[in-house]
């Protein structure tokens, strides 16, 4: 027997879900508040399932629980119950709830309850064979998932959870509706959990009796024998990739990896290449035939996560490419070298030199700086430990030297000082003659300004004499 836990959840946000393009501060509108009217207005109307699931990639509130119905967001579970739902969210093992909605309250700033109904799943831990994706992991910045997989893995929840069990007394026009929904949002995902799905609910529609249910199925399977073709290879390439590539959250992930790489695109290009050479099937040599790329990630069957990866890793290397000027292609080692525009070259002999026209001190520190930039410049690799040593033979050279000069200087004092004089001789600080006051008339003193080093080696000599009498 299954024991289901009911909660009442309360829905806050419903202005912002409806208004996606308003941005905290600015004032609203009454045609703010109409969308937001229409939108409560439709949710009580039509009361279609809610399913609640966290957003880690939300900007004000990375431990957020969204409410979405029909494919689009309506809401937040409000803070004072996150941090439950979010148990049992991590309890149920499938990532999301499913929510029935109770209550709605329709106004400019208008608010919903659901009943939320929770049990706990069946963990799935089959390994596919092949190559080990769980193996495969980089520290480079990923896309987030985009609205277009939230509305997938949403309609996938409700089809498995609420749908598809009970075709026999199912509600055709909301079958329908979310198949439409994961449908649309699995149109270019070429994961193997879409893949998987799309075959299981083809095997259950045409398991069927009823014929409206049966002929569902037919849409699926058009999809399914349609992922590869040549029209949607060139939709994929020329609109869906394009738009992926210049999208905000591409652009934020482009400058993360600007900051994780200092700034260096060959060195970031480098890494991006070694890791794409990592893959299996030979992936790497079809960078830059996109037809041909999208179509080997297709029959891969590479689970989303990893694909997930992927994309970034080859959105990277498209801004890489377009930053440099150069074509998105695959390449050698010498490439790396051989395209490196002469503005970018550098000699490390001048380099060394230029190390060598400053303080020692400041020297050792911009070396410093230096090597943690160009760590992955292989000709850096190899002269820096020649740069370093030229740096400290500069200043061992500049130390000599000046031992020379205070040896020189200790000779002169100590013979000034054994000289037999009737004169007095006075070493006032800092070369200022000011604190003898009436003494300077005096033919019987001297003053011999001194600079600092040569006070402190007098007097040192002076605290040696001291000691010897006291000997």
């Amino acid at each position: 027997m299954i024991t289901m836990i009911e909660y009442k959840i309360k829905i806050l946000g419903a202005q912002y879900a409806a208004n996606p393009d308003y941005k905290f501060g600015d004032l609203e509108t009454p045609e703010m508040w109409d969308r937001t009217i229409g939108m409560l207005s439709n949710l009580r109307d039509m009361r279609p399932r809610v399913v609640l699931k966290p957003e880690p990639t939300n900007t004000n509130d990375h431990l957020a629980v969204m409410a979405r119905a029909m494919g689009n967001k309506i809401g937040y579970v409000c803070k004072d119950q996150r941090n439950k739902v979010r148990t049992m969210i991590s309890q149920s093992k499938r990532g999301m709830l499913a929510a029935d909605i109770s209550e709605v309250v329709v106004s400019e700033h208008g608010y919903l309850f659901v009943t939320l109904k929770c049990q706990e799943a069946i963990d799935d831990n089959t390994k596919e064979p092949g190559f080990d994706w769980g193996e495969w992991h980089t520290d480079t910045p990923l896309l987030p998932p985009m609205d277009a997989l939230h509305a997938e893995e949403e309609a996938e929840f409700i089809l498995e959870e609420e749908l598809l069990p009970h075709l026999t007394d199912v509600n055709i026009t909301e079958l329908e509706t979310y198949l439409g929904i994961w449908m649309e949002g699995s149109r270019h995902d070429m994961s193997h959990e879409a893949s998987r799905q799309r075959e299981l609910y083809i095997k259950l529609l045409e398991e069927s009796t009823r014929d409206e249910v049966h002929e569902l199925a037919d849409e699926l399977k058009h999809q399914s024998g349609s992922m590869c073709s040549l029209h949607r290879l060139e939709e994929r390439t020329q609109d869906w990739w394009p738009s992926l590539v210049d999208s905000d959250e591409a652009e934020n992930m482009w400058g993360r990896w600007r900051e994780q790489t200092k700034g260096q695109l060959w060195g970031g290009l480098q890494l991006i290449d070694d890791l794409l050479r990592q893959l299996p099937g030979n992936l790497y040599q079809n960078i830059g035939h996109m037809e041909a790329l999208f179509s080997q990630l297709y029959y891969l069957c590479i689970p989303r996560v990893a694909l997930t990866t992927i994309l970034s890793l080859l959105v990277l290397r498209e801004k890489t490419c377009r930053e440099l000027g150069i074509e998105m292609r695959p390449m050698t080692e010498a490439d790396y070298e051989t395209c490196l525009p002469e503005s970018s070259k550098f000699s490390m002999k001048d380099l060394a030199s230029s190390f060598l026209k400053f303080p020692t001190k400041i020297a050792l520190g911009m070396f410093g700086g230096v090597s943690t930039l160009l760590a992955w410049h292989p000709e850096w690799q190899k002269s820096a430990p020649q740069i370093q040593e030229q740096i400290l033979a500069k200043q061992k050279e500049q130390q000599d030297r000046q031992e020379k000069k205070q040896d020189k200087m200790i000779e002169k004092v100590e013979k000034a000082a054994n000289k037999k004089t009737n004169e007095f001789i006075v070493y006032p600080q800092a070369g200022s003659t000011a604190n003898l006051g009436c003494q300077m008339q005096s033919p019987e003193f001297k003053v011999i300004p001194l600079s600092k080093e040569q006070q402190k080696e007098f007097y040192r000599l002076q605290h040696k004499d001291d000691k010897d009498d006291g000997r």
